[in-house]
């Protein structure tokens, strides 16, 4: 509201404003002695009435106008004119309010409309399967879907690209993109780390204002189940091949022998037939071995979720070999805390690898001894240590022991049934596992197998 100094000093310039055309015409008068003195103040004082009712008038309207376009500006919904104000006046107050509201009504129907569409936007964008990364000028990643939260599991939010992603045909892509040399391309690569990733990229540029300021979208294809997919029908052709030749020729020259020579012979048969069952198991647990491998090596990158108590997994191993223990005339010694011990991991691969190292110890050990399983824990990591009292392993074989059919003395690892893919398969679930093999053996005396796993942050 105006004070009355305020409204008394406007008043007198709208005044001023209107009576200054009358007031020079009745001077002109006067000095032209057409009109008498006395008149021409009367002339110039009549127009002070009307005037001071006009500017009454209009700030009065103004002064509801105003009220009300704030009333209709803080009012949450669509409300009615105000009560009590004017219907008609030198201002058309109502018909200015009637095009606010109706501008309002459809300035919020657009915004509603446009924030359903940006919502959509944003559902779609997250229910993409695949990881897709938005890059800024600068290479930063301005927005990521949900798949690319995961797939990094981190928070993307304005990091630069080359925190998550640094191949050099990857960037060099996205710089071009980014420079205007190029609309789209397709980069294929191997992400590093413990696990590798093959990815396939597609590097697409979107045009900002008039062509400037572009940004690209970088689209993740993971490629590492189709790679390792291919890469394990080759090597399983090679290996299966190699490996399957031996018993499969002992298997055809005791069937042929059977079939000729020993046709008669009770003890030959006797004899050839137990051979022929040694093979045919040998060769069932070199399929069953090599199949079981490349389906963890396919897996290798997918990092298990579930919660696994290590202690009870230790446990239920020694529970199942312990005959098998006895049979050899050894023991099994477990040494682990009472409290659980919990890793991230897939409980039955846990309890492949800590089985196939424990029987390897039983196989190796020496005569009348025991086998220590030794469990700790701390903070940040848990460590399974697996150790025998046997021959030990030359030190220049250690570095070579986790390659695919790798064997210290091939002749005596057949003799015991091996396929020498145990080693293999436990470097591979302890890699998807995302922890670390360590073997450690001195001759004459035994090797410690050592298994160290991410402990689960509680």
């Amino acid at each position: 509201m105006l004070n009355s100094t305020g409204f008394i000093g406007k008043m007198l310039v709208f005044l001023l404003l209107v009576t200054t055309p009358v007031a020079i015409v009745a001077i002109w008068l006067v000095s032209q002695g057409l009109l008498p003195a006395e008149y021409a103040v009367l002339l110039i004082l009549t127009p002070v009435g009307p005037g001071v009712l006009i500017y009454n008038r209009l700030l009065r309207e103004t002064t509801v106008l105003s009220q009300r376009i704030e009333h209709e500006a803080s009012a949450p919904l669509f409300g009615h004119l105000l009560p009590g104000s004017i219907r008609s006046g030198l201002l058309p107050v109502n018909d200015l309010l009637l095009a606010i509201q109706q501008y309002r009504r459809s300035m919020q129907n657009l915004f509603k409309e446009a924030r359903s569409h940006q919502d959509d936007a944003i559902l779609l964008f997250n229910l993409l399967p695949d990881p897709v990364l938005v890059l800024d000028q600068k290479r930063r990643i301005s927005r990521f879907n949900s798949a690319a939260r995961n797939f990094f599991s981190a928070d993307l939010a304005e990091t630069d690209l080359t925190a998550y992603l640094r191949h050099p045909s990857l960037i060099k892509a996205v710089d071009a993109a980014l420079g205007g040399e190029i609309e789209s391309q397709v980069v294929e690569f191997k992400m590093a780390g413990s696990v590798g990733r093959y990815i396939e990229a597609h590097v697409t540029q979107i045009p900002g204002n008039g062509g400037k300021d572009l940004r690209v979208i970088l689209t993740l294809h993971d490629l590492t189940t189709a790679k390792k997919t291919e890469q394990m029908r080759v090597d399983f052709v090679a290996n299966a091949s190699h490996e399957l030749r031996t018993p499969l020729a002992i298997l055809i020259g005791a069937i042929e022998t059977l079939q000729g020579p020993a046709a008669a012979d009770r003890e030959a048969q006797a004899r050839f037939l137990s051979m022929m069952h040694a093979q045919s198991r040998r060769m069932s647990q070199l399929i069953d071995d090599l199949l079981s491998l490349s389906q963890i090596e396919m897996n290798e990158h997918a990092r298990p979720s579930d919660q696994v108590d290590v202690t009870d997994v230790l446990r239920g191993v020694v529970g199942l070999i312990t005959t098998r223990a006895s049979d050899l005339g050894k023991t099994i010694d477990l040494m682990a805390p009472e409290e659980p011990l919990l890793v991230s991991g897939d409980k039955d691969q846990l309890a492949q690898i800590f089985t196939n190292l424990v029987d390897n110890a039983l196989k190796y050990g020496k005569e009348n001894t025991a086998v220590t399983i030794s469990l700790t824990g701390s903070e940040k990591s848990i460590a399974v240590s697996i150790i025998d009292q046997g021959e030990g392993i030359p030190s220049e074989h250690i570095p070579r022991l986790t390659e695919r059919f790798y064997r210290v003395d091939s002749d005596r690892s057949r003799e015991m049934g091996g396929t020498g893919l145990g080693l293999a398969i436990v470097k591979h679930i302890v890699s998807r596992h995302r922890g670390q093999l360590e073997i450690d053996s001195e001759l004459g005396k035994g090797s410690r197998f050592t298994i160290h796993l991410p402990a689960l942050v509680k």
